[in-house]
């Protein structure tokens, strides 16, 4: 490896070239643009040099004139469902926004494209006039028609959301069940032993998930059925009847913790317990899930299952563009861990 020169300062700058920086680090061409492109198979150690040699060059890759060379658009098409339009989807719209941030960062573009009734005809519009490079699909369904159109045309993709074994597996997700479950477990061996959970009457897998990691939580300790109780609150919209049937479940149930499956539930749980003059996290523990903003805004702040929405979005554009430079991702689908952030909202518990 040639030891790379450090520009002084003033220095008029040469136009430094990709192959400037393989000389210097002493790899090929290829290597060089797999790291820049976060894509292929590089050494940590080797990547770690070539991003150091191109810092001290100040190579700055045209990205311009690669898109002219291989005809690239520099532009992802992400197929956003209605729902993420609202603000109260706290956690889709930050994964929008890390998705935006990892495209950027890449020198691509997002389009965002609304999912309307029939969002097949939007794919094969796009795809027609070649106007993305690949799709970020998100809120996925195992067997999504999306996906399955998208394979069809030979389109490269990438998801937050696993897939059913017959598509791609062109996934990053988390274990939504055991995240769940590790979350039941933590608080429980704090003191709590009156659990509730309120969750979602919804199609979705994920939401599935999380109660069956509750129930998963509730039997590793012993404790029989749904706990104190167990509600779904019929769907995302109607929060008059979510409260409804959360103050119904409070006042019979009497809990003294109550697991959610989203921070916005938890958020609503607040505003009954105070309508109830409950003081949350001295005479109601709440847990959520999502680790959204909406988790720091509550007093005391919420305790909440995280979910690791910056490095899904990275993993998912380095998924999709890695099909886009190399034509291939065999890799089987990514899950990536989530975590219990403890907060306010659960302090331990004398078992006394």
């Amino acid at each position: 490896m040639t030891t790379p020169t450090r520009r002084k300062p003033g220095e008029r700058r040469r136009n430094v070239t990709i192959e400037d920086v393989a000389r210097a680090v002493g790899v090929g061409r290829q290597t060089v643009s797999n790291v820049l492109n976060d894509s292929g198979r590089v050494a940590p150690a080797t990547r770690a040099r070539v991003l150091e040699t191109v810092t001290l060059l100040g190579y700055q890759p045209h990205h311009g004139a690669r898109s002219m060379r291989s005809r690239r658009t520099m532009q992802l098409a992400y197929i956003m469902p209605p729902g993420q339009l609202q603000p109260k989807n706290l956690i889709m719209m930050q994964f929008l926004y890390s998705l935006v941030t990892e495209a950027a960062r890449r020198d691509y573009q997002v389009v965002v494209v609304a999912d309307r009734n029939d969002p097949g005809e939007e794919v094969r519009r796009l795809v027609s006039n070649r106007s993305v490079d690949a799709f970020v699909l998100a809120e996925m369904r195992r067997d999504d028609q999306r996906a399955t159109l998208l394979h069809e045309l030979g389109m490269p993709f990438a998801c937050f959301g696993r897939l059913d074994p017959g598509l791609p597996q062109h996934w990053v997700d988390i274990d939504n069940a055991q995240a769940e479950a590790h979350a039941v477990r933590h608080v429980l061996d704090t003191g709590f032993s009156r659990p509730c959970y309120i969750g979602y009457m919804s199609d979705k897998p994920w939401d599935a998930d999380r109660e069956a990691g509750y129930h998963d939580g509730l039997a590793s300790r012993g404790i029989p059925g749904d706990g104190a109780g167990l509600i779904r609150t019929d769907d995302y919209d109607d929060a008059a009847a979510a409260s409804a049937k959360i103050r119904s479940l409070i006042t019979s149930a009497k809990p003294d913790v109550v697991f959610t499956s989203s921070d916005r539930l938890a958020i609503i749980v607040y505003s009954i317990a105070a309508d109830l003059h409950l003081r949350v996290g001295r005479d109601l523990a709440v847990v959520g899930f999502d680790g959204s903003i909406g988790a720091d805004i509550v007093y005391p702040t919420l305790t909440s299952v995280v979910i690791p929405v910056e490095d899904i979005a990275r993993r998912v554009v380095a998924r999709a563009l890695r099909q886009v430079e190399t034509g291939s991702d065999t890799d089987p689908g990514e899950i990536v861990p989530a975590w219990l952030r403890q907060a306010g909202s659960t302090p331990a518990r004398s078992r006394a």
